[in-house]
């Protein structure tokens, strides 16, 4: 039996292209996913970690810099997730049925995570923009 099923395998057709590989595989839906989490992380660990500094030096220009590193993070992932969903406009369905659509709802769902934190990080930043560091 594993003889016949071997030989099956080896002719089936496959959904997925080579000019797709590159963004259809896991690495970039992940990024795609994780790196809005991963930005919004970055920002709040780093925005805390040097208010003491800002407080001591009076250099309150590096908050908004860390803000808009925080938003370069997340456009970056936001165009991944773009490139993929691009690659797999064909694909109607997020079911998860053929790896193309799984590559599809995982570019949504990148997509939407980026978004999210992005949105995120601005209404963190607000208090930056409102406030003094040091009150």
């Amino acid at each position: 039996m594993a003889a016949d099923l071997w030989s099956d395998l080896l002719g089936a057709p496959v959904a997925v292209n080579a000019g797709d590989v590159r963004w259809l595989t896991p690495l970039p839906l992940w990024t795609g996913i994780l790196g809005g989490p991963a930005a919004w992380a970055f920002d709040l660990m780093a925005s805390y970690a040097v208010v003491k500094w800002v407080c001591h030096t009076r250099n309150y220009a590096i908050l908004p810099l860390i803000t808009t590193a925080s938003l370069a993070m997340v456009i970056g992932a936001a165009a991944i997730s773009w490139m993929a969903l691009r690659r797999t406009a064909l694909d109607r369905s997020t079911d998860g049925g053929q790896p193309r659509q799984r590559a599809r709802f995982m570019a949504v769902l990148g997509l939407a995570s980026c978004g999210l934190f992005a949105l995120q990080i601005l209404a963190g930043a607000i208090p930056h923009w409102v406030l003094d560091a040091c009150q």
